[in-house]
């Protein structure tokens, strides 16, 4: 990669980290040669998942998926145009079609899931493809039912976290609404905050309380969801995770297993 590259590589991750600071903490457990795919798995997610989720216009969403979609394609047949795909182009056998045609399917979602059954069947294409590239990526065992939940969980959860204000309402579902007797526009309100505290319940019931076989990186994403869960269910979405405590963590779960 030139210079030029790395630079704009840099920008990315930096990106990718102020959205998701723990991770920079996790990784002093990534061995250093892996380091690089690591950050680059990380800010691709980041980039995905802002072009399904985050965008307010839907044509801009499918554009940017779109684009997103055959980036993948092109990586696939080792012609990366992008600086984070770049950094990902010598990693043999990851299941990258797959991947964008679960990107293109997601993105199509009318996303106001009825219940938690419905929320988590929404990702449920795009979880398990980023989970079966993730287990390549790493060179792990194959992505199980668990790994797959966990990043379903993971997404549903930065929905929560960043997009309750957006017309997707962050996927909390109806049914916590019509507990509440809230409108969509009242979820991301003073008034909304008991639906909000119910939801993250809800997702940290779902995601696996180990994941022993999954890569290193799921194992770090999913203990710190985990942790910001924790602090939403306790109406504290934005307290950022103590480092010391985000560390001990990260350690856990390098060692046997997000917890």
């Amino acid at each position: 990669m030139s210079a030029a590259g790395e630079q704009a590589f840099a920008g990315f991750v930096a990106k990718w980290h102020a959205r998701e600071p723990e991770m920079r903490v996790g990784e002093v457990f990534c061995p250093p040669p892996q380091r690089t795919v690591f950050r680059a798995w990380g800010a691709l997610q980041h980039e995905l998942r802002e072009a399904v989720f985050e965008l307010s216009d839907p044509n801009v969403a499918m554009a940017k998926s779109g684009w997103w979609a055959e980036e993948l394609l092109a990586l696939a047949q080792a012609r990366p145009r992008h600086p984070v795909t770049q950094a990902l182009a010598e990693a043999g056998g990851v299941p990258w079609a797959p991947l964008a045609g679960a990107l293109i399917e997601t993105v199509q979602v009318d996303a106001r899931p009825a219940g938690r059954e419905a929320a988590f069947a929404d990702v449920q294409a795009l979880a398990a493809a980023l989970a079966d590239a993730e287990a390549v990526l790493f060179g792990g065992a194959a992505a199980d039912a668990d790994a797959r939940d966990a990043v379903a969980t993971h997404l549903l959860a930065q929905r929560l976290l960043v997009g309750v204000g957006s017309e997707d309402r962050g996927r909390i579902p109806m049914h916590l609404q019509a507990r509440h007797g809230l409108t969509g526009a009242q979820l991301a309100e003073e008034g909304g905050a008991p639906a909000r505290r119910d939801w993250a319940g809800e997702l940290i019931e779902a995601l696996p309380a180990r994941l022993p076989q999954a890569p290193l990186y799921r194992r770090l994403r999913a203990a710190a969801d985990r942790g910001r869960l924790r602090r939403a269910a306790a109406g504290r979405a934005d307290a950022p995770a103590h480092p010391l405590a985000a560390l001990l963590r990260s350690w856990r779960a390098a060692r046997a297993g997000a917890r």
